[in-house]
This record gives C-alpha cells, sequence and structure tokens, in this order.
C-alpha cells in the first residue's frame, strides 16, 4: 500500500491501491499530485473516463508541471477525437516541463507521435518517435513501433527493416520481430525469411499470422494457388476460435486481412468496423487499416506490392 506522502515516481502506476484507499490518503493529503494520478488511472481502467479526466485536471491544478498528467490528457482528448487539442496541449506541456520530469519526455514523444499518425502527419511523427528514442536511456517499445509505422506510411521501407532489426538485438520482444517480419514482407524480402516462417509454423499451435504471412510471401511470387490454400487454413482456423459473443479482437482483425487477401475488400472493412466499435485499440486496427489503405498483393488483385499509403509514400528507399 502507498502511504500518505510517499511520491510515485512513475507515470504509470500500478494497481495495488484502491479507489478507496486514495480516497482516504488524499483526504490526509490533498496537495499530493501522485494521488489524484493514480485514481485517473484507475478510474480509466473501470471506463470512468469522465472522473479519469477530472482527476488529470486536478494534478495540474495542484502541480502545474506534472508531464504525465499532460500526456494522459492528450491521450484522452485523441480518444475523444480531439486530436488537434491533444497534440496543441501535449507541445505546450513539454515546451514548459521543468527539469525534475525529463524523465517522462519519452513517453509524452510516444504520444505525440501517435497522435500525429492518426491526422497522417507522418514525417512530424517520425520525428517525434526518433526524438524520444534518442532521449531514452533504454530503447522504448511502443516508440519504435511508432518509428516503423511511420517509416511504412513514408515508404522508408530499408530503414524499417534495418531499424527493427537493430531493436531486436536491443529488446528480446517477440512483437518487434514479428514486426520485422512484416517489413521484411513489405519490402519484397518474404523470400529471404521463408525458412524462419517455415520454422514458426512447425512450432506453434495457433498458425493463422503465420500462415498469413507465408501467403503474402506465395503471392509477391506470384504462387496465388498456394497462397490462397494457406489463407483458407487460416481462415478455418480463426473461425474455430472466433466467439460470436465476445470475438477477439487480434482475431477479428486478421480474419480482416484474409478477406482483403482474397479479394473482398467490403468484408474486410466490414470486420475493421466491427473490431473498431468494441474497443480495438490503435495497434490491434493498424496492420488491416494498412491493408484497406494501400494496394497490397492479393490472389484476386495482383502480386505486385504498390507503394504504401500516406504522405510522401514511395517505392522504398533502396539503394
Amino acid at each position: 500500500m502507498v502511504l500518505a506522502g510517499t511520491v510515485l515516481s512513475h507515470g504509470n502506476p500500478g494497481h495495488e491501491v484502491t479507489i478507496a484507499e486514495l480516497n482516504a490518503q488524499i483526504q490526509q493529503t490533498p496537495n499530493l499530485p501522485e494521488l489524484y494520478f493514480q485514481r485517473a488511472w484507475n478510474y480509466r481502467e473501470i471506463g470512468r473516463l469522465e472522473d479519469a479526466r477530472a482527476d488529470w485536471e486536478k494534478t495540474l491544478q495542484v502541480s502545474p508541471g506534472f508531464l504525465p498528467a499532460s500526456r494522459e490528457l492528450a491521450r484522452a482528448d485523441g480518444a475523444a477525437g480531439k486530436v488537434d487539442i491533444g497534440i496543441a496541449r501535449l507541445r505546450q506541456a513539454m515546451t514548459a516541463a521543468p527539469a525534475d520530469q525529463t524523465f517522462h519526455l519519452p513517453g509524452c514523444h510516444s504520444v505525440l507521435a501517435e497522435l500525429l499518425l492518426k491526422q497522417g502527419k507522418n514525417e512530424d511523427a517520425l520525428r517525434e518517435a526518433q526524438a524520444g528514442l534518442d532521449r531514452a536511456p533504454d530503447l522504448l517499445l511502443d516508440l519504435c513501433l511508432l518509428r516503423s509505422e511511420a517509416q511504412r506510411r513514408l515508404g522508408r521501407l530499408d530503414d524499417r527493416v534495418k531499424d527493427l532489426a537493430a531493436t531486436m538485438l536491443k529488446l528480446k520482444s517477440y512483437v518487434v520481430k514479428t514486426k520485422w517480419f512484416d517489413a521484411m514482407i513489405d519490402d519484397g524480402r518474404g523470400a529471404e525469411i521463408l525458412a524462419e516462417i517455415e520454422g514458426e509454423l512447425a512450432n506453434t499451435r495457433y498458425q493463422a499470422s503465420w500462415l498469413i504471412r507465408r501467403a503474402r510471401i506465395r503471392q509477391y511470387a506470384g504462387d496465388t494457388a498456394q497462397a490462397e490454400a494457406d489463407l483458407t487454413t487460416a481462415m478455418q482456423e480463426i473461425t474455430s476460435r472466433l466467439r460470436p459473443d465476445n470475438p477477439d479482437l487480434s482475431l477479428l482483425c486478421d480474419r480482416g486481412i484474409i478477406h482483403y487477401l482474397m479479394g473482398d475488400r467490403a468484408a474486410a472493412g466490414a470486420d475493421l468496423a466491427l473490431g473498431r466499435s468494441q474497443g480495438a485499440d490503435f495497434w490491434m486496427t493498424l496492420p488491416l487499416e494498412a491493408f484497406l489503405a494501400a494496394k497490397i498483393p492479393s490472389p484476386k488483385l495482383g502480386s505486385a506490392l504498390d507503394a504504401p499509403s500516406g504522405e510522401n509514400s514511395g517505392h522504398g528507399n533502396r539503394k
């Protein structure tokens, strides 16, 4: 339990303290901003978003330079569709941040990069993600993924592959590894990783996501029959695992990708809309959104990889 007067040094508090306990501590020490911040975090976790926002605003009343509160308010602005307000709020807070808040700047760069991506300001998002990585003593996963997404949209496919490969040497993250596989496929280099994907298929119980990747490589090589067989098998697995009453949103998004790659754009769009309505987050819907926004290889649509979508998109930066 956090005792009254204890300073919470990190920006993402855990759930070891209940709202009732925090209420009691706030009554005893009403001028401690960390208590309001943690209560706001707890409120958000149980869906009381207005109460969370009120506590983040109270945090800033008590301590105007408390960067994590500005960060979370900006995130909330973005979730409410007020992206411009969130960006302006966060830029101002970062500019005015006192010296004792610099530890929180990389996380602020992360939220700012995500908001800029939502606006399609991909160059700005790339700069913010890189600025956050330059500030961070250790690589932060979100910043690496945001940089990768900005690079994808800008057509800087070689940079994306190289940066993700370098990240894998420092962060032993399954998420980074899968993003590197996807980056290689997007860059037309799927044949180089086919053996590794075969290895994943041989050692993985749930194979749908790897079958989708192998199908894309086969599409790119013009082997549409084998690609369609992979996609059909992946669809059968997903259908057996999806619960209509409470669907796994990652599976739903994978199903949308299969629909798209098999030429059914309308069904893919319907899965994306359903995922969003069910609360799928930015990272979960992003791959499907990318397919719908760009001409990704499909047995029905052809096997050539066209440019990624987005600001200043191009055909990679291969030398």
